[in-house]
């Protein structure tokens, strides 16, 4: 479904109405709302450095942003980094008010979550530029290929004793999540620019 320049996936609906029908706190607002001002900081940023986004698709895993020009690793950094700054910001200004203190926890959760250096999540993204810069793109691809298997075995071990201990799956679904991602075919946790990184013409990606 598409309004614009926003499209939403099937998954997407799928994950709401799945969220909502286990919400028994009345959480999902608050956590919508903290999703949607952890990309509105994606977005900010990217416009402030001079472009333009041209569709903002809504995905299961997150938010993709189609950009009119190709970010450098520095810009993309930045990009991935700001919305995980921020719902550190947001935890910070309301984890001092006690009505707050839910949307502050929920927001914590979703920064220190997306901070995970997972090939696709925003700190794998920012570690990913940040080690194309230092070590080149093929070496940063295969450090995120060995951190987002450590990442998920370690989700899926811990997620596992959790379920055991305390019966709560939370951690576990996440683990699974992350190996499936890793598992899809033919998908590659840091696609290195390497036209831009040999200061040619850099081809167009998609910044989550």
């Amino acid at each position: 479904m598409r309004w614009g320049r926003v499209e939403a996936t099937a998954g997407f609906f799928l994950l709401v109405a799945w969220m909502n029908y286990w919400d028994s706190q009345c959480l999902v607002p608050e956590a919508l709302l903290a999703c949607a001002l952890h990309e509105l900081g994606h977005y900010g940023v990217i416009r402030l450095l001079g472009r333009d986004v041209k569709l903002v698709r809504l995905t299961a895993i997150g938010a993709e942003m189609a950009v009119d020009r190709p970010l450098d690793y520095w810009q993309e950094g930045l990009a991935a980094l700001a919305g995980p700054a921020v719902n550190l910001l947001l935890a910070l200004v309301f984890c001092g008010w006690s009505r707050g203190q839910t949307f502050a926890g929920l927001n914590l959760t979703l920064a220190l979550f997306n901070l995970l250096p997972v090939g696709r999540l925003d700190g794998g993204r920012a570690l990913g530029c940040a080690l194309a810069l230092l070590a080149g793109p093929d070496r940063a691809e295969r450090i995120g290929r060995g951190l987002d298997l450590l990442c998920a075995g370690a989700a899926l071990g811990a997620g596992l004793l959790v379920a055991g201990a305390a019966g709560n799956v939370t951690l576990l679904l996440a683990g699974l999540w992350m190996a499936g991602m890793i598992s899809q075919e033919n998908w590659r946790p840091f696609r290195p620019n390497r036209a831009c990184h040999r200061g040619e013409k850099p081809v167009k990606y998609r910044v989550r």
